[in-house]
C-alpha cells in the first residue's frame, strides 16, 4: 500500500493489486454515457462505449490468458554429484491464439545451489529462493531458456512449485495460477578415488575366504594352483601354465561374500548433542560414500546404517545389505538426504545393530571423531568374534590397543582444513 500526495486523505492506493480496474473506470463509463445522453454528444457516447468495450475485451482475454499456458522445468541430470554442474532448461508454451504480452513467473529454488550469473532472492517465509523471469509469447509460440545450476551442496534439493502472472495487453487484468509442479534434484556426496583413500587394493574391508566353500564365482580369480585330474579345460590358467611350464588352474573367490555394513557417525564433536563441524561432516559423509563405492567395485553385498535422519524423521538411516546392482544408488542416496543431526550415539546404535546381523558381517564404521565410548564398544564386540574396521578422520588415531579391529587413519583428507567452523545446534534449529 503506498500513499500518493493527490489523492484524498485516508485514501490509499494498492499497488500490489491483481488488476488496475477499478470501481473509477466505470463510474467514469456511466459518467461519460450519461452526459453523451443528455447533451445529444456524440463524442462522449463513443467514448463511454470504447471504454466499455475496452474493459469487456480485456477482461475476456485476461480471463482465457491461463488456459494454454504451459510452463515446463527439466534438467539434463537428475542426479548429480557435489561440484559438477547441472544445465537447468526452463520452458514455456503459449498453445492459445492469444497472445500474451507479459508474463512473470515466479519459481522456487533451493538457495543452497546457485544459478550462474543469476542473483536469488531468499524468502524466509518459505526457507527457498524466488527465481523470478519476465516472458512474451505470441500465439502458439514457445520460448526455452537454460541456466547453469552449481551443485554446490549435498541434498535432495526441492525445486517448485511455479506461480504464472500474466493478463490482458492494456493492464487492466491480471491472472495468476499455478503452472508447475516440484521436482527434486539429488546432490550425492563428493567421491574420493581410490588413491585418495589410501586404502589397500586388495580387501581394503578386512573380507576373509572360506575355507572350503561349497560354490565359486567364476568371474573372481583368487589364484592359483596345480591342475588336478577332473579339472575342466575351461579352469586351466593358461599364462600362469606358459610362465611355470606346468599345468596350473586357477582358484576362485568364494561365491558368497560376506556383507559389508557401513556404521555412519553424522557426530564430529564428543557428544551429538553439543553441536556439529559442516565441513568436517561433509567429508565424512563422503568417505562413507566413497567406501560403498569401492565395496560396489569390489561386488560385496553392502548395507547402511546411521545415526543420522532422513529430513522429516527421526529415526536412524538403515539399510539392508544386497547386491543388486541399484544398492550403490540407493547407498548414495540415502547418505545424499542424510540431515546432520544424530538421533542416538554411534556406540549404542552399533551395539543394538550387531545384534541383528548375521555373524560373518564385517562391521565398517566410518566417524570423524573417536571417543571411549566407541572404544568400549569396539573392544566388546570383537571380543564376541565379529569382525570390525574402523576408518576415522580423527585428529589423533585411537591411542586404545584394539585386537580383533583393523583401523585406518585417515587425517590427509582433513589436513587442508585449516579454519573450522562449529554449529550450535540449539542456535540452528531457532526460526
Amino acid at each position: 500500500m503506498s500513499t500518493w500526495p493527490f489523492l484524498p486523505k485516508g485514501r490509499r492506493l494498492d499497488t500490489g493489486k491483481d488488476t488496475q480496474f477499478s470501481d473509477a473506470w466505470i463510474v467514469l463509463g456511466l459518467l461519460l454515457t450519461l452526459l453523451g445522453l443528455a447533451l445529444d454528444h456524440t463524442f462522449l457516447t463513443m467514448a463511454a462505449v470504447f471504454l466499455f468495450v475496452v474493459v469487456g475485451s480485456s477482461w475476456l482475454w485476461a480471463a482465457a490468458s491461463l488456459n494454454g499456458l504451459h510452463y515446463r522445468r527439466r534438467f539434463s541430470e537428475e542426479r548429480a554429484f557435489q561440484g559438477e554442474t547441472v544445465t537447468l532448461t526452463l520452458e514455456l508454451h503459449n498453445r492459445h491464439w492469444l497472445p500474451l504480452p507479459w508474463i512473470a513467473v515466479r519459481d522456487r529454488f533451493p538457495p543452497e545451489l546457485p544459478v550462474a550469473q543469476v542473483e536469488l532472492d531468499y524468502n524466509p517465509t518459505t526457507h527457498q529462493a524466488d527465481f523470478n523471469t519476465f516472458w512474451s509469447l505470441g500465439p502458439y509460440r514457445q520460448a526455452v531458456r537454460q541456466f547453469t545450476v552449481q551443485c554446490s551442496r549435498r541434498g535432495f534439493h526441492r525445486y517448485g512449485p511455479a506461480v504464472a502472472t500474466t493478463g490482458d495487453g492494456f493492464g487492466f487484468f491480471n491472472r495468476r495460477g499455478l503452472v508447475a509442479g516440484e521436482q527434486r534434484l539429488i546432490v550425492y556426496p563428493r567421491l574420493y578415488p581410490a588413491q585418495a583413500l589410501r586404502l589397500p587394493t586388495k580387501n581394503p574391508f578386512g573380507a576373509v575366504r572360506t575355507a572350503n566353500p561349497l560354490f565359486e564365482d567364476p568371474l573372481r580369480t583368487a589364484g592359483t594352483r596345480e591342475w588336478q585330474s577332473g579339472d575342466s579345460l575351461r579352469r586351466v590358467h593358461w599364462k600362469a601354465t606358459a610362465r611355470l611350464q606346468q599345468m596350473q588352474s586357477r582358484v576362485y573367490e568364494p561365491a558368497e561374500e560376506p556383507l559389508v555394513i557401513f556404521f555412519l557417525n553424522v557426530t564430529t564433536l564428543p557428544r551429538h548433542w553439543h553441536g556439529y563441524i559442516p565441513e568436517l561432516q561433509e567429508r565424512t559423509i563422503s568417505v562413507a560414500a566413497s567406501l560403498a563405492a569401492l565395496a560396489d567395485q569390489e561386488r560385496l553385498a553392502t548395507g547402511l546404517v546411521a545415526n543420522g535422519a532422513l529430513p522429516g524423521s527421526d529415526q536412524p538411516i538403515r539399510v539392508p545389505a544386497s547386491r543388486n546392482p541399484n544398492q550403490l544408488t540407493l547407498l548414495l542416496e540415502m547418505l545424499a538426504a542424510v540431515t546432520p543431526f544424530a538421533t542416538q550415539p554411534i556406540e549404542q546404535l552399533l551395539m543394538e545393530q550387531a545384534r541383528q546381523l548375521p555373524w560373518g558381517a564385517i562391521l565398517a564404521v566410518v566417524t570423524a571423531v573417536v571417543h571411549d565410548e566407541l572404544l568400549i564398544t569396539l573392544q566388546e564386540l570383537a571380543a564376541a568374534g565379529r569382525r570390525l574396521v574402523l576408518f576415522t578422520l580423527a585428529a589423533e588415531p585411537p591411542r586404545t590397543l584394539l585386537p580383533g579391529v583393523d583401523i585406518y587413519h585417515l587425517p590427509h583428507l582433513v589436513e587442508d582444513w585449516v579454519a573450522p567452523v562449529r554449529v550450535d545446534l540449539a542456535t540452528e534449529s531457532r526460526p
